[in-house]
């Protein structure tokens, strides 16, 4: 295989992972909201700082790969 179809493959196998992630902690959020019996606000924190956490973790990852 070339150099260059490993390397699609490599980033399709990375963005399949990604979403598999993402589905991981919508499906914990979403237990752990019914578990807690959250109301609408507390619900909505969860999930922006939840978003906001990850963003910052995809975002400081990112970073490091650019500056490499």
């Amino acid at each position: 295989m070339e150099k260059e179809g490993k390397t699609d493959l490599y980033y399709g196998i990375r963005a399949i992972e990604v979403i598999c992630i993402g589905i991981f902690v919508f499906g914990m959020l979403w237990e752990g909201t019914e578990a807690l019996k959250l109301t609408t606000p507390q619900f909505m924190m969860v999930y922006g700082g939840m978003g906001a956490l990850i963003s910052e973790l995809v975002a400081r990852l990112f970073k490091k790969k650019i500056l490499k």
